[in-house]
């Protein structure tokens, strides 16, 4: 029976989802790479023999030769920045972008991202105090104006005609939303981020037809392949399905109101594996320090970890700043309940190094009122005057709230000071960082198999137990 690997991140994203996809095709021999959910808002980055690159919407297994993308009915693409992306890829790999762009499929009723999504979701961020943290690409829009207004440009709509009417419909509320939007915007700030050539060809009436003639041309270029779903794509053999971003994200089951729109979870994947009948294994992607991009709750934030560099990182208004936690276990426990995995892979194992402890939350104490809710979301005891958290029992639409009258509760390990980026082998470790994986291991109640100690797929160590 064929294997199905399913990728996903287990708490905020930013768990190394790129590099391990990479690693897994090149060691199973895999030539299909399956994006089953998130956009183009993802950055994947892959780092293989001095070549690097950020993946959005192509597959991250895309520097193994001959490799084939297949972009799913629960992804919103990006056509324009695909061929954008194809082209960047062109200039480290040296095949032809055409060559790239031959190899990605795409299903027909995948949702299209447009420029007036990306507009809308910038002035909905701007100056908004309820901000939920977007990166400004437009994805998170896809589905909210779907729900508000019934508009959703599908792929297959570029070869029956009804983009045309769709576009329209977009044009006219991305030009009556910006009226709406301006009145409570800093001039100086619109200025700043708005780009004017946005504001012209995609709200003034004598653009109308402006975004119609672009995708009109991107048509009639023949770029893209477009299927019918999955089984038209899948040729036999082992398959890689990659997700995006991380469960505590997710639409449903994340920490609102600092999530998505999208489905972040690792459920159609296994759906889509399952549907090829092939054995499935699910695999969780987490880091040895938890982090984020931006606002949102981040429990355990502790500054002393914010000297950690990551250069493929990006920070700016929309993306927000890039920071550290220790690992949270309760987090991680949660995420695994809705997400469950048969392994977990663990990245960045380097980043702990020259700690003189390191730490695992795995309780909080918790200053706030014991209300009825309180007590349907988590699982705690009363020490004295102390309340201590222990798990969260089920989604909450406040979880954020509670967590924010949460002070993590440590579990301290002895640090190690020295380079592990160039060990290859998983015994070789230092005895301290191997006790702390081995605990996270126990803690969470998974199956560590595969620790990162850099970036590059060489550095990625297979994790034998005696």
């Amino acid at each position: 029976m064929n294997k199905s690997f399913i990728v996903n991140g287990v708490l905020l994203g930013d768990e190394g989802k790129g590099t391990i996809c990479d690693y897994l095709t090149n060691k199973n021999n895999i030539k299909e790479n399956v994006r089953y959910n998130g956009g183009s808002q993802a950055g994947h980055t892959v780092i293989v023999g001095g070549i690097t690159h950020r993946f959005s919407q192509l597959g991250s297994a895309s520097l193994n030769p001959d490799t084939r993308t297949f972009l799913s009915d629960n992804t919103v693409v990006n056509l324009f920045n695909l061929i954008i992306e194809a082209q960047v890829l062109s200039s480290v790999t040296h095949d032809k972008a055409e060559d790239i762009l031959s190899r990605i499929y795409i299903d027909q009723n995948s949702s299209i991202v447009t420029p007036y999504h990306a507009l809308i979701n910038k002035l909905r961020e701007l100056g908004n105090p309820n901000r939920t943290g977007t990166v400004g690409t437009g994805v998170s829009e896809v589905g909210k104006i779907r729900e508000k207004l019934g508009i959703d440009v599908k792929v297959a709509d570029l070869l029956n005609g009804e983009y045309e009417k769709k576009l329209l419909d977009l044009f006219d509320y991305t030009s009556s939303y910006i009226k709406e939007r301006i009145p409570l915007i800093d001039p100086d700030l619109f200025q700043e981020k708005i780009s004017e050539k946005d504001v012209y060809y995609l709200t003034y009436k004598v653009n109308r037809e402006y975004m119609i003639n672009r995708y009109k041309d991107l048509i009639n270029s023949n770029s893209f392949n477009i299927l019918n779903g999955i089984n038209e794509f899948h040729k036999g053999g082992n398959i890689l399905f990659e997700g995006s971003q991380g469960l505590l994200l997710d639409k449903t089951y994340g920490i609102k109101p600092n999530t998505t729109s999208l489905d972040t979870t690792n459920h159609y994947g296994i759906k889509l594996a399952s549907d090829l009948n092939s054995e499935v294994n699910s695999i969780g992607c987490i880091g040895a320090l938890i982090s984020r991009h931006g606002i949102g709750v981040l429990p355990t934030f502790d500054k002393e970890l914010q000297v950690i560099h990551d250069e493929h990182q990006n920070e700016n208004y929309f993306q927000g700043d890039f920071r550290y936690g220790w690992f949270d276990a309760i987090l991680t426990r949660y995420s695994l309940k809705y997400n469950p995995n048969s392994e977990l892979c663990m990245s960045a194992l380097d980043r702990l190094n020259g700690f003189e402890t390191i730490k695992i939350c795995n309780t909080y104490l918790y200053d706030g009122p014991i209300d009825e809710d309180f007590e349907n979301t988590f699982d705690y005891y009363i020490d004295g005057k102390d309340v201590i958290i222990c798990d969260i029992k089920q989604k909450n639409d406040k979880l954020k709230e509670y967590l924010l009258r949460c002070i993590p509760r440590y579990i301290e390990l002895k640090g190690f000071n020295m380079d592990i980026s160039n060990i290859n082998n998983y015994q070789d470790l230092p005895d301290e960082l191997q006790e702390y994986v081995s605990l996270i291991e126990m803690l969470v109640n998974g199956n560590i198999t595969l620790v990162g100690v850099g970036p590059d797929r060489s550095q990625k160590l297979e994790r034998k137990k005696s």
